[in-house]
């Protein structure tokens, strides 16, 4: 188990079983009605147009996706309702407490990665809003990856768990919402928070 930033995911080489580079994760979807938290699929752009790679034919994630699949046997991609593009809806979103007060805004998404069996299980985690999350997406391919993790491990997390985030359909701003008051988000425990 292991934590995996969409950042770190967005734009990363896409390999099929034969090894072979057949595009670029461009996003990645949840789709809540079936699983709160886990990844649907993945888009990936491909020289044929955009494909869905499915979350049971995920074999690694990290700098480059590994698929199980041949290319040949991934769908595709056609924008549906009741999918989260994380994204599209996440990414630079502010997120606001239950009385509408501004809160943060989100600067990274965080995963976790679980192997089972043949394929790798991606749950979405926390929501980075601090430092952490925009120095990382600033300073994608700019930094040896090395370098930046050493960076990173030096600033303080500010991550807000998933189970605390709602999200908002019907607002045209694609505003994300916390499910708990500012006041009760103050009183959560700094690990609880982490």
């Amino acid at each position: 188990m292991s934590i995996v930033a969409l950042s770190e995911l967005l734009g990363a080489a896409v390999r099929d079983a034969s090894g072979a580079v057949r595009g670029r994760v461009r996003e990645i979807a949840v789709a809540p009605q079936d699983h709160p938290t886990r990844i649907a699929f993945l888009v990936v752009k491909t020289a044929e147009g955009e494909r869905m790679l499915p979350h049971d034919e995920i074999k690694s994630a990290g700098a480059s996706v590994r698929a199980v699949t041949d290319a040949g046997h991934w769908d595709r991609f056609a924008s549906t309702d009741g999918v989260l593009l994380l994204k599209r809806d996440l990414l630079d979103q502010q997120i606001i407490d239950i009385h509408g007060r501004k809160v943060v805004r989100v600067n990274d998404v965080e995963l976790e990665s679980t192997p089972v069996n043949s394929h790798l299980l991606l749950n979405v985690v926390s929501v980075d809003v601090g430092a952490r999350g925009a120095i990382r997406r600033l300073s994608k391919g700019l930094v040896p990856s090395f370098t930046l993790r050493a960076l990173l491990e030096k600033i303080p997390p500010r991550v807000i768990p998933w189970q605390f985030v709602d999200l908002l359909e019907t607002d045209p701003a694609r505003r994300v919402k916390l499910k708990i008051a500012y006041k009760g988000l103050a009183q959560l425990h700094p690990a609880d928070i982490a």
